[in-house]
């Protein structure tokens, strides 16, 4: 795609393409959205990835070229501390350390993933490096890892454990704070991502924000008022030609 305008219709094309691939996949399935407007069906993880990706090149795309996946493995939530290891209780499989960063590169490589965030627990910074620097044109993004502190963000790239973070103000609890942190990224050419909340409102400011960061990409979802009010609001700043850095990615 060539403009913001482009990559909107785009999302927007995949989402809807996906809706039909999930009504045929499964007649009871009934539209039914997760937080963040996603879909929310009842699949398995890679089942997911591989209807997606079906989407994508239904519609004629390339995968990985024209449209790229991108996956918040969110692997905090599946950590068990206890057992130090990852419990995926629906999917009904347990994780070593050494397995997870096999699992996540896996379907890295297998989905030609643009972005990874969060592919191992929050505090496992030298994991994360190791998929850091085996995937370096993949985003290997940190969330829980970095939430959005630039002390613990220094700490990350000392350690080399992403190529990328998630800049969320609310998580930092200051415009300053968060512009403190978006100053250490730049510095040290970590890939910012300007990210929504799933408890939204429809202000339209994170649009700003991501610009103003010199953000790669905005992590706002495509469907609800909440998520096209920041939508709108970058097309009305494009219109004035003031987006250009997200384009790279």
């Amino acid at each position: 795609t060539k403009t913001i305008r482009d990559a909107i219709e785009t999302n927007l094309a995949v989402h809807k393409e996906l809706r039909r691939i999930l009504e045929k996949e499964d007649p009871s399935f009934t539209n039914g959205r997760g937080d963040e407007g996603g879909w929310a069906p009842k699949l398995k993880n890679e089942k997911a990835l591989e209807l997606s990706a079906k989407a994508c090149e239904n519609l004629g795309f390339t995968l990985g070229k024209e449209v790229a996946l991108g996956v918040d493995f969110a692997s905090s939530t599946q950590w068990n501390e206890e057992k130090q290891k990852y419990v995926y209780e629906r999917a009904g499989f347990v994780n070593s350390s050494e397995q997870q960063i096999e699992f996540a590169a896996d379907i890295i490589k297998k989905y030609k993933l643009i972005y990874a965030e969060d592919a191992v627990h929050e505090e496992a910074f030298d994991d994360m490096a190791e998929l850091t620097a085996k995937f370096p044109n993949t985003l290997v993004t940190g969330d829980d890892l970095t939430v959005t502190n630039k002390d613990i963000l220094t700490k990350a790239i000392n350690t080399k454990s992403c190529n990328a973070a998630i800049l969320k103000v609310n998580q930092a609890g200051s415009l300053y704070d968060a512009f403190e942190f978006a100053k250490v990224a730049n510095q040290n050419n970590i890939k910012l991502i300007t990210s929504h909340r799933s408890g939204e409102s429809t202000d339209s400011h994170i649009a700003h924000i991501g610009l103003a960061t010199k953000s790669k990409m905005l992590k706002v979802g495509i469907v609800g008022g909440e998520r096209v009010a920041k939508l709108n609001e970058l097309i009305r700043l494009s219109e004035h030609d003031l987006i250009r850095g997200m384009a790279e990615i």
